[in-house]
């Protein structure tokens, strides 16, 4: 949606090229004309936003939240922009090197960058162009706005949905911040707390330091992580915390959320199937072992009733917990049987 809509900006307002920048707890992302990816790619690679020259003097000049675009004549004093490190290394290369944008701070912590390019060759960004830009500030802010608030509801719908089945669960960004939790996982008090900057914090230390480090290393998952929980320490598996990352498209900038918490506790339910894959996308065989496991039968046992070999079994029960996260066996039953539905005939 966003590189498109930046080209027609650019095309409307007869200018050159625009990089959209999101700088949130997830990090920094953008989207940008395909005549800016590689600028986009070297300003998060090079770390230009730490030293965004632009940017600084947006906040030191009060042009931040102004509702309209602001030119580079405004940021910098006659000649101050030729020996601005961001312009001439960043973009005059490419052909680029004046511009007009501006910064917008959203709710739940995202802040936006719009960076509209001219060519050098062309001169400041003025007269109609920025006529045009103005008109469309509204339009911009607004779309961002709605952009953001749709990432935090895909946290809530999905938070939401457990919560009707009776499952806690909380969304939560890479920093451990609770963005939203639903009702059963507030009332978890035995198990979570929140501490500074309403970051989550397991009262069983161990488990603690386990779910920040799977917090810290979420853009490399590519599955959930399951982090045991004891009451005591040394003592049995109490709980189990899902650690369930949000999967983005690759335009989707916007949002800190990047994790959804499931607490799974020790219930005596049978297992939903349907709800098992859907969350975790088990094949059949892989939720039939996976039940089995829960209902108590060993590997052998499960082979022998279902005239399979055993390195078949073990494969199907391997593949169901590296899909869940769990690392144990007592783990995985623990999950299934919070993702369950009350026992009956």
């Amino acid at each position: 949606m966003w590189p498109n809509a930046l080209t027609t900006l650019n095309a409307i307002s007869d200018t050159a090229g625009t990089a959209m920048v999101c700088v949130n707890e997830r990090g920094v992302h953008l989207a940008t004309t395909p005549n800016m990816d590689e600028i986009g790619r070297r300003f998060v690679d090079e770390n230009w936003s730490e030293r965004n020259s632009r940017g600084q003097l947006a906040f030191e000049k009060g042009l931040v939240g102004v509702s309209r675009f602001a030119t580079g004549e405004e940021l910098f004093a006659p000649g101050e922009q030729d020996m601005d490190p961001m312009t001439s290394e960043l973009f005059r290369p490419y052909g680029f090197g004046f511009v007009a944008g501006f910064i917008v701070e959203l709710p739940h912590g995202d802040t936006v960058i719009m960076n509209v390019e001219q060519y050098q060759t062309k001169g400041p960004i003025g007269g109609k162009s920025l006529d045009r830009l103005n008109a469309l500030y509204p339009v911009l802010a607004r779309a961002a706005t709605l952009s953001a608030r749709a990432s935090i509801q895909h946290a809530r719908t999905a938070v939401e949905a457990l919560a009707a089945i009776g499952i806690p669960a909380a969304a939560v960004t890479p920093t451990g911040r609770v963005v939203l939790a639903n009702e059963a996982f507030s009332e978890a008090s035995h198990i979570w707390t929140t501490r500074g900057g309403d970051r989550i914090g397991l009262h069983d230390r161990v488990a603690a330091k386990m779910l920040i480090g799977a917090l810290e290393t979420l853009e490399l998952a590519r599955s959930p992580r399951s982090i045991p929980v004891r009451a005591n320490a040394g003592g049995a598996v109490s709980a189990v915390v899902q650690v369930v990352p949000v999967r983005r498209a690759a335009h989707d900038i916007f949002g800190s959320t990047d994790a959804i918490l499931i607490l799974s506790e020790q219930k005596s339910q049978a297992t939903d199937a349907t709800l098992i894959q859907s969350l975790f996308d088990l094949t059949p065989a892989e939720i039939a072992v996976a039940q089995s496991v829960t209902a108590g039968l060993s590997v052998g046992d499960i082979a022998q009733s279902s005239g399979r070999s055993i390195e078949t079994i073990r494969s199907q029960l391997k593949g169901a917990m590296a899909k869940t996260g769990s690392s144990r066996q007592l783990e995985l039953a623990l999950l299934m049987r919070q993702l369950g539905r009350p026992a009956g005939p």
